[in-house]
């Protein structure tokens, strides 16, 4: 691991940190308050299975923008709370992007990926009542990303690769509504970053459409979308 990549996982882990033992300070109740709904008591639970669907958008690599829009990902994964929502878990996801007629005139192809990952993370509860939950989290994993649909004008210059396997990272941050103590319906959004670059011309997309000869920058999309938060196996302080 580069040094500052590993400079910005040590910071992360303390943050993470810090906003688990923040949870220990109990909330001022505002003369507003008084007399209204109690405060949700904070509750922590052993394990949380986590869903959401989101829209990748390229990013970084202008030629990764200019080739490619996102059409979804799916994504589910499973999270251990080890203290008070500072949390350890694994995730998988699919994900498909597509060339279409608005990115490059009479062409139609698109790129799947799968990827599998452990993460580090942290569950904070927000707002005077605690009807809210911050959740932010770092993962890194391995990812399998296949073409389809690739084509050339010239049978002797073929793409010369349909697939590929890299490591990635992702941060992701969500907040998650309660409408029960242990469930919850909320936004989500992520920044996902391969371990590779794009180059239109490895898939010879440069016979259909012009590009720059620069490409030595890694694949990269931001996501936003929706979650579902859900939690079991109550634990103790």
């Amino acid at each position: 691991m580069k040094t500052p990549t590993f400079l910005l996982v040590v910071l992360f882990l303390f943050y993470c940190a810090t906003l688990a033992k923040s949870q220990d300070e109990p909330l001022p109740v505002s003369p507003s308050a008084v007399g209204e709904t109690p405060p949700v008591k904070k509750q922590y639970f052993l394990l949380s299975p986590r869903v959401s669907i989101t829209v990748p958008h390229p990013m970084g690599n202008k030629s990764f923008k200019k080739s490619f829009v996102g059409i979804y990902e799916a994504s589910g994964g499973l999270n251990i709370m080890i203290y008070k929502g500072l949390f350890v878990g694994a995730a998988a996801k699919n994900g498909l992007l597509k060339i279409t007629e608005n990115k490059i005139t009479d062409y139609n192809a698109s790129m799947s990926f799968n990827n599998v990952c452990g993460k580090v993370g942290v569950d904070v509860y927000v707002g005077e009542k605690n009807r809210a939950i911050y959740s932010v989290a770092l993962s890194y994993g391995q990812n399998w990303t296949e073409y389809s649909g690739i084509k050339t004008k010239d049978a002797n210059n073929p793409p010369k690769i349909n697939s590929f396997s890299t490591s990635y990272f992702e941060p992701e941050m969500n907040i998650f509504f309660l409408i029960e103590s242990n469930f919850g319906i909320g936004a989500t959004i992520s920044y996902t970053v391969f371990d590779a670059h794009f180059d239109p011309y490895d898939l010879v997309l440069n016979e259909y459409a012009k590009f720059d000869t620069n490409n030595a920058v890694s694949t990269q999309f931001f996501s936003f979308g929706f979650g579902f938060y859900y939690s079991l196996i109550k634990k103790k302080k």
